[in-house]
């Protein structure tokens, strides 16, 4: 089978359990009114998602370059589909959503880190930027398909059944990725973790890369999680029924982030032409406007908004394969797998942080409040990405010098 070929099956099988991620957003609204939620408790269910993916992504990190990341993904995905089904049957409180969206978190983290060292094994690095765009893209389509799903048929299923299908898919993600025939990988040994294997996954490029994807993540997850409630509430205010809210806020919600499985094959393909760093600062100065200014502009007409949300939905996400890539061109091939699974776990501990701050501000202050303060923080990002460029053209100038 072709590597290309068994890109696209992975990719499906991402898109398939993806739609765990941001069921709970999917509904939120729904559920809010139904059990008398806050902001700010559904910020915890939010956050609680992330601790399991960070929490599970350490273990991973340490025993993908040791055994077959196949199955780290079968098993994974069969853990998030399965306390999903649990939620959408047996869920009645706070605290049983709490639970079981973590143990989802837990099962989703054997599914893309997994899969990108699997791909990085594959593709030759002149390759990997479209590769992982391809596959970062199943990732944002996914996520964002639970939106459209609800958008559709949340007022014929019911928020149950939004959670169950889309659950189930993840389970049918789990069959096909244990279908598919994937070569070895290659330097597929044993890593004894000692002090010389982490000073090669935590040098200063290493660093100066994951901090800009910490700054990207925190922006990126926010944004994601409260995007549909936020166009929920937008068309509440603009004179549309509850129903007509959900149904059109949700779907408009599903197609900001879906357009992002465009963006990131383009922001691949982009970095491979024009350069890691430069392309990551475009789309960075651009997605740091957007949330900086769109939660003070809820008056403004339909049209203007939809442009506006389009755009941001594109290049809030359209950097995130370039980080990979990045790490990938930095680490030795033996310890790929870890500089990884070391920029997961860095870059998405603070998406444990960010949506349970936008939900706290947001209830204590208001949407503009909300989407700047993430903005605000995210503007770390580029300053990283931008030492990181002087390195590099410091070490580049000193070789042709010598």
């Amino acid at each position: 089978m072709s590597n290309k070929r068994i890109l696209w099956i992975m990719s499906i099988a991402q898109f398939l359990a993806m739609q765990v991620w941001f069921n709970f957003s999917a509904v939120m609204p729904v559920i809010e009114k139904e059990w008398d939620l806050t902001s700010t408790q559904s910020g915890v269910i939010i956050t609680f998602f992330h601790i399991g993916y960070v929490a599970a992504i350490i273990l991973y990190s340490i025993l993908i370059d040791k055994y077959n990341p196949k199955y780290f993904f079968v098993y994974g995905a069969l853990a998030a589909g399965i306390s999903g089904l649990i939620f959408a049957m047996f869920a009645q409180s706070f605290w049983s959503i709490l639970l079981l969206r973590m143990i989802s978190g837990i099962g989703i983290a054997g599914v893309y880190v997994p899969g990108m060292r699997m791909l990085t094994n594959l593709f030759e690095p002149n390759e990997r930027g479209s590769a992982l765009g391809v596959y970062v893209g199943s990732l944002v389509v996914g996520s964002g398909f639970s939106l459209f799903i609800s958008g559709l048929l949340i007022d014929i299923i019911g928020w149950e059944g939004v959670i169950f299908v889309t659950s189930s898919f993840s389970l049918a993600a789990a069959v096909l990725m244990y279908l598919l025939k994937i070569p070895s990988i290659k330097n597929n040994t044993s890593i004894t973790l000692k002090k010389d294997i982490f000073k090669r996954v935590f040098r200063k490029e290493n660093l100066l890369i994951n901090g800009g994807y910490a700054g990207h993540t925190w922006e990126l997850y926010s944004m994601w999680a409260w995007i549909g409630p936020f166009l929920v509430y937008y068309f509440s205010i603009h004179g549309y029924s509850q129903s007509q809210s959900i149904q059109f806020g949700n779907l408009l919600g599903a197609i900001v982030i879906m357009i992002g499985g465009v963006a990131t094959y383009i922001g691949g393909k982009l970095s491979d032409s024009f350069g890691r760093i430069k392309m990551v600062n475009v789309f960075l100065i651009i997605s740091i406007t957007c949330s900086l200014c769109i939660g003070w502009l809820l008056e403004i007409p339909l049209l203007v908004m939809l442009f506006l949300v389009v755009i941001y939905g594109f290049t809030i996400v359209a950097d995130s394969p370039i980080y990979n890539v990045a790490i990938s061109e930095v680490s030795d091939p033996e310890v790929i797998g870890l500089a990884l699974g070391v920029q997961s776990v860095l870059g998405f501990s603070t998406t444990i942080f960010s949506p349970l701050i936008f939900g706290i501000v947001l209830e204590w202050f208001n949407w503009g409040m909300a989407f700047s303060v993430i903005g605000i923080v995210t503007i770390t990002a580029p300053i990283c990405m931008f030492c990181l460029g002087r390195i590099q053209k410091n070490r580049n100038t000193k070789s042709e010098a010598t």
